[in-house]
């Protein structure tokens, strides 16, 4: 009996030995994509119209590479009149599959502007980039393309900045 108990313990304790942790883990650092900003250009025609240039960038604010495979994320740009249902219609798409740390990406798009109508005027459109992952990408299996924080991958701007450049 005591060879058994004594045999039962040397097998629990090769066993907890076994178990340790994973020293030869090689950390791959944070990913964190997010959707930074949108900015406006203009090209006026005259007081009132020419043409607005809506830009969005997302930016690897992590501090390692962002990797994955074709189809698995692309930024898209949306611009929302008022009283259209979110989010919006799509007006620019761009795909990609690596993203440095700190390195951007852009999306952009360009559209004749009219500062002194009502659907640009007095009521600008909304724009919005989104950051948008294959819903399957956290369990393909590769930890360099999941994002840490999906908090801030989403911004939206309201196109009334359009009016002021207008304006200056």
């Amino acid at each position: 009996m005591k060879t058994l108990k004594i045999l039962s313990v040397l097998c629990i304790t090769a066993l907890l030995i076994a178990c340790d942790s994973d020293d030869d883990a090689i950390p791959i650092g944070t990913i964190d994509l997010d959707a930074t900003s949108i900015t406006f250009t203009i090209v006026k025609d005259d007081n009132f119209t020419g043409t607005a240039t809506i830009t969005g960038t997302i930016t690897n604010n992590g501090d390692a590479n962002f990797n994955s495979n074709s189809g698995q994320q692309a930024i898209r740009l949306y611009q929302r009149n008022l009283g259209t249902p979110a989010p919006g219609e799509l007006v620019d798409t761009v795909s990609f599959t690596n993203l440095d740390a700190g390195e951007t990406l852009i999306v952009n798009c360009s559209r004749p502007w009219n500062s002194s109508s009502p659907a640009e005027g007095e009521f600008p459109p909304d724009y919005r980039i989104v950051i948008d992952y294959d819903p399957d990408i956290f369990i393909d299996g590769n930890d360099q393309n999941n994002d840490s924080d999906l908090t801030n991958n989403d911004l939206t701007v309201s196109g009334s900045g359009i009016n002021d450049l207008f304006r200056n």
